[in-house]
């Protein structure tokens, strides 16, 4: 987790994003994939719009993101693909139940990327981020206008308590490619 990591022009351009869906752009949260896709507001109650790859008017953001990829590969060795990710919206009392990022069977998302776009955020309006490690307290991350957290899909396990006003992010997923015999991933 860094706060005030998003470079401002990065932030500017996701904002700019942000104004230009208008509320209608977003559509109902759900779980799981393609024929496996289902609502459930007891574990997941917000609003996404996906982020396209080709949208040029978020040019600054698409090249931070290979640049972060290309840095994770070459300090990491993670093998890291592709990037997808979409806005998120959390209208008041909208939360997500304690899950992880990676599909059962599919190993293809390997890092989360949680970025918040919450001018001003204060503590009592909720909508933290809770990040559980074994044997320790949860991390709580403040959804905080720039903050960037990147953890293992698979393997951290986290949920976002509910939030007392709108509050606005971008979750997206570094993958591997995973595609195979002709079957494309991910499947859109």
């Amino acid at each position: 987790m860094v706060p005030d990591a998003l470079p401002p022009h990065v932030s500017a351009a996701l904002v700019g994003g942000l104004a230009d869906l208008g509320r209608d752009s977003f559509h109902e949260a759900t779980i799981g994939r393609g024929q496996d896709s289902t609502r459930n507001p007891f574990v997941r109650r917000n609003k996404i719009s996906w982020i396209a790859d080709d949208d040029a008017t978020l040019g600054p953001w698409h090249e931070w993101i290979d640049a972060l990829r290309t840095y994770l590969n070459r300090t990491l060795y993670l093998g890291l693909y592709s990037f997808e990710s979409h806005y998120m919206r959390y209208d008041a009392g909208d939360r997500y139940k304690r899950h992880f990022d990676a599909f059962r069977g599919e190993r293809n998302r390997i890092v989360s990327l949680v970025t918040y776009l919450n001018e001003g955020w204060q503590p009592d309006q909720g909508g933290e981020l809770l990040l559980y490690v074994e044997g320790e307290e949860p991390v709580r991350v403040t959804p905080a206008f720039g903050t960037v957290v990147l953890f293992l899909s698979e393997e951290m396990p986290h949920e976002v308590l509910p939030t007392a006003r709108t509050r606005f992010g971008v979750a997206g997923w570094f993958r591997l490619n995973a595609s195979i015999n002709n079957q494309i991933d991910p499947p859109r």
